[in-house]
C-alpha cells in the first residue's frame, strides 16, 4: 500500500478565491469563522461557491427535471479505463472529429469513458476572464456519443456544450445516460489510454459537485 499513488496524475484544477466561473454566478470566496493564530482551537473555513466550480461533475438533474442527483453517481462509472482524445477542432467538436479520432485509434464502444483535450488546454484559463468562445461538444457530437452509449465524457473547460447551446448538449448526453465531468486540467496530458479515478462529493439533491480526477497511463 505504500506506493498506491505511484504514477497517478492529478488533472484537477485548484479552487481559489475569484477563480474563473460561469457568467452571472457568484465568485468563489472563503470566510474563516475561527483562527488558530487568534488563540482559538482550530481554523474553520466556510466556502462560498457554485456546485459547478473548477473541475466538477454535473448531476443529470442539472438540466433534466426529476432526473437523478449528483449523489447517485455510480462509483463504477468513475473508476476504470479512460481514453484521452486530442482533438484539433476549431469551432466545436463534431461527429467528423470523433470519427477521425476513431480512424487513427479504434472505435468507441458502449460503456467507455472519453476525455477530450482541445485548444482550451493550451493555457491555464482559471485565472483569466471567462472565454465565451471556448471549444466544446456540439449538439450533433453529443447525440453521436449518446447513441454509442458512452458512460462518461470529460472536457477541458467549464461546460461540455458551447455557450450558446449548452442546455441542448447537456440534455442529449443526460438523456443518453452519459455522465459529465467538466473543467479537466489536460495541459500536460497526451492522447492515449489511461486509468481514471473520478469522484464527486456525495451531496444529496444537488445538481453538481466539485470533483477530484486522477489519471494513470495504461
Amino acid at each position: 500500500m505504500n506506493n498506491w499513488n505511484e504514477d497517478w496524475i492529478d488533472i484537477t484544477y485548484p479552487i481559489f478565491e475569484n477563480c474563473t466561473g460561469w457568467p452571472d454566478q457568484p465568485a468563489v470566496s472563503f470566510d474563516e469563522i475561527s483562527h488558530v493564530h487568534c488563540g482559538e482551537g482550530a481554523k474553520v473555513s466556510i466556502l462560498h461557491l457554485s456546485a459547478h466550480t473548477g473541475t466538477h461533475m454535473d448531476g443529470p438533474n442539472h438540466f433534466v427535471e426529476n432526473a437523478p442527483d449528483i449523489a447517485s453517481f455510480p462509483l463504477s462509472v468513475g473508476m476504470g479505463p479512460v481514453r484521452v482524445a486530442d482533438l484539433d477542432s476549431e469551432r466545436e467538436i463534431t461527429p467528423d472529429d470523433l470519427e477521425k479520432y476513431e480512424f487513427r485509434t479504434r472505435p468507441i464502444k458502449a460503456g467507455e469513458r472519453l476525455f477530450m483535450r482541445t485548444k482550451n488546454s493550451n493555457e491555464f484559463w482559471l485565472d483569466k476572464p471567462f472565454n465565451y468562445g471556448y471549444l466544446a461538444i456540439g449538439n450533433a457530437a453529443a447525440d453521436w456519443l449518446a447513441e454509442r452509449k458512452v458512460a462518461l465524457v470529460g472536457v477541458d473547460y467549464l461546460s461540455v456544450g458551447p455557450y450558446e447551446t449548452t442546455p441542448a448538449t447537456h440534455r442529449s448526453l443526460i438523456n443518453g445516460d452519459v455522465w459529465i465531468v467538466e473543467g479537466l486540467d489536460l495541459r500536460e496530458i497526451e492522447e492515449g489510454d489511461y486509468e481514471t479515478i473520478c469522484m464527486p462529493l456525495k451531496i444529496k439533491d444537488c445538481d453538481g459537485s466539485p470533483a477530484r480526477v486522477l489519471l494513470k497511463k495504461r
